[in-house]
């Protein structure tokens, strides 16, 4: 055959070749399972996904390895952490169109993330769930506080496009921000008064503590020296932390996550003297609102709290991978009962 009839031939052919690709191409993605229909511009696949162990290891090291060190008073890693955290909340990642919200007197440098998923029958009611990326000074901070973030965001994926009575709104802050006039502020404070100056009905406030470091080693787990605040002996539980007024409203969340989690979990109940020795809790209490901190009691606990040690090779992400499945159960039937 010469070759210009080969060329002919391959030009007729090419196009309906192309076609016949195109067509499978297009029956296939309207019948995989990765290409369900979208709603409010999100995918609704990622539907209560709860993250691996693997994928909370790599949302620690991001902050611990890739970003470092993040006090809150270094201006630019309290910057770049709350652009990241922004990011992954996205509607490109986990399908969130977050707010940002910008404090104190140092330009975009502080700012407060927060993603919201309303709610239906119920919407004004308002469960909030809190967490501190900020590190102690010269620390990767894989625990304190990487692994809050982490399951912050492990939370957001789990409900993102879900359909609950009440609204969740998650919320991502500094410890701390610089004001000229008031001085240094906790972003706890500054959300509680947004919160009571919004008039808001708050049904109460999970406030996420470090949650990465666990032993079976006795004599493992220390106490507050300055109160009478017993904790057991071995550090191997989870603290759900609050006033009394606070175990008293939330009593559902507390008796829902303690049944759900395979682990040992102490209640620790503070008078108003007591709440002071954690910082955060008494700035919602103050206002009304009840807040209850699940923590693994940090440095009461850590051995490399504070240190160059605070590694994510520390970190026990089985445990923390249990911990978000109670948190997602809880705090799933908190939005619907």
């Amino acid at each position: 055959m010469k070759q210009s009839n080969v060329i002919k031939i391959g030009l007729v052919i090419l196009p309906f070749g192309m076609m016949f690709l195109g067509a499978l191409s297009l029956i296939y993605s309207l019948n995989a399972p990765a290409s369900k229909s979208r709603e409010g511009g999100r995918s609704v696949l990622n539907m209560k996904v709860l993250s691996t162990p693997d994928e909370l290891n790599a949302l620690v090291q991001r902050q611990a390895y890739d970003i470092g060190s993040r006090p809150w008073k270094d201006k630019d890693k309290t910057r770049i952490t709350a652009k990241w955290i922004e990011s992954e909340l996205s509607e490109e990642n986990i399908g969130f169109r977050s707010q940002v919200t910008f404090i104190g007197d140092k330009g975009k440098d502080y700012r407060i993330v927060e993603a919201e998923l309303p709610g239906e029958s119920l919407a004004e009611e308002v469960l909030l769930v809190v967490s501190n990326f900020s590190s102690p000074d010269s620390c990767p901070g894989a625990n304190s506080n990487a692994s809050s973030v982490s399951i912050l965001l492990g939370l957001a994926r789990y409900f993102v496009n879900t359909k609950n009575m009440r609204t969740i709104r998650f919320v991502a802050c500094p410890s701390k921000f610089p004001d000229s006039n008031s001085g240094d502020i906790l972003s706890a404070n500054y959300i509680a008064e947004k919160c009571k100056r919004g008039k808001e009905k708050l049904i109460g406030v999970v406030d996420i503590g470090s949650l990465g470091f666990y032993s079976e080693e006795p004599n493992s787990q220390s106490s507050p020296h300055d109160f009478n605040i017993g904790f057991p002996a071995i550090g191997n539980f989870i603290a759900l932390i609050g006033k009394q007024s606070s175990h008293k409203s939330m009593s559902s969340f507390v008796s829902g996550f303690t049944k759900r989690l395979n682990s040992p979990v102490h209640k620790v109940s503070l008078n108003d003297e007591e709440a002071s020795a954690f910082d955060g809790l008494s700035a919602f209490t103050e206002k009304g609102y009840a807040i209850i901190r699940v923590s693994d009691t940090g440095a009461l606990r850590y051995p490399h709290h504070a240190k160059k040690t605070d590694t994510p090779d520390k970190i026990n992400f089985y445990k923390m991978a249990e911990i978000l499945k109670a948190l997602s159960l809880t705090i799933s039937t908190e939005l619907n009962s």
